[in-house]
């Protein structure tokens, strides 16, 4: 059954396809992802030195929880604000394929510092449960706290704006980021007041080992995300019905098969097979596919697309049966 157009255009612009690699311009995305990595980047060592200074005033270990998780955050915007800039290169003579999955490397060092960083709070939080005292100034850290909080808040709303727009990796591990920061920063703030203004200190330490669990758990979601594109993972099913669906639009196009997709960084990589009539002829049948890459680049902007027309007569089957599901099992 063929689409209707009309579906297929509100397919297209659903909103439900945001923070997927492949919807915009190369250029347009590497400008969104410099940009958000460079004030992301500014934000961390504002973070970081905010905490440094409360922890050196309060000796506090869930500030030293979030002082760490800043740390952390801070190395891995480093990394995501060269990944993004390496990622956004053409492609050249060596790397045909261009350099998207950088950001897939960068991701994965971000996950090796989150573990590196929750083992070191449950050090610290075992040594504070051993020796356990009261919180000095915890007032002060309790204000600074609030503030840094609230920046985090806004840093957060302009990296969702941008792994809306541009699908990256890079800075979807980024968010993780700075988002379990947000709510690390917020339990610390209890933290800290239970505290210091009651008579429960052992709130302190256990509040680093709530975001010891957290750290761990964000590092687990961020490579799940490098492993689905460093193995080349297919995109989701909706992407790829869309795919078919942009390619039946067209009458001539009897069948589509051997549809392979995968993601690497800002784009996406689309091979797929056609069936066309056999008495079409060559110059026809390049009209045909030109008009199916078209269609699909309005969708996928950044799309390096691979159409091979085949003669739906034909019962030949192409390509190493390893790596196609679809010819026949000896």
């Amino acid at each position: 059954m063929k689409p209707n157009k009309a579906q297929t255009k509100s397919i297209t612009k659903d909103t439900k396809r945001q923070g997927r690699p492949g919807r915009l311009p190369l250029s347009d995305s590497a400008k969104i992802t410099r940009k958000i990595t460079a004030i992301t980047l500014c934000v961390g060592l504002i973070l970081a030195t905010g905490k440094w200074y409360i922890y050196s005033e309060s000796n506090s270990v869930g500030i030293l929880s979030s002082l760490v998780h800043s740390t952390l955050d801070l190395l891995g915007s480093a990394s995501s604000f060269l990944a993004v800039r390496y990622a956004a290169k053409p492609p050249n003579d060596k790397f045909k394929f261009g350099h998207g999955k950088a950001e897939s490397f960068s991701a994965v060092f971000q996950v090796c510092l989150i573990i590196l960083g929750a083992f070191h709070l449950f050090e610290a939080i075992i040594d504070r449960v051993s020796n356990p005292h009261t919180l000095i100034q915890g007032d002060v850290a309790i204000i600074i706290m609030i503030t840094l909080t609230l920046i985090t808040f806004c840093l957060l709303i302009l990296q969702t704006r941008a792994v809306q727009s541009t699908g990256s990796i890079a800075v979807r591990g980024d968010r993780a980021h700075y988002l379990a920061d947000l709510f690390a920063n917020i339990f610390v703030i209890v933290g800290i007041a239970l505290s210091s203004f009651t008579i429960l200190i052992w709130a302190d330490a256990a509040v680093g080992g709530l975001m010891a669990i957290w750290l761990l758990w964000t590092a687990f979601k961020i490579a799940k995300l490098a492993w689905a594109q460093l193995m080349d993972k297919e995109l989701t099913s909706s992407e790829k019905d869309l795919i078919r669906q942009l390619a039946l639009e067209d009458n001539q196009v009897i069948a589509v098969h051997d549809l392979r997709t995968r993601a690497s960084g800002p784009h996406i990589h689309i091979q797929m097979r056609l069936d066309l009539d056999d008495k079409i002829s060559l110059s026809g049948t390049h009209d045909i596919v030109l008009a199916a890459e078209n269609r699909m680049m309005k969708a996928f902007q950044a799309a390096d697309i691979l159409i091979y027309p085949h003669p739906v007569s034909c019962e030949h089957k192409h390509g190493n049966r390893h790596f196609n599901n679809t010819l026949p099992k000896n």
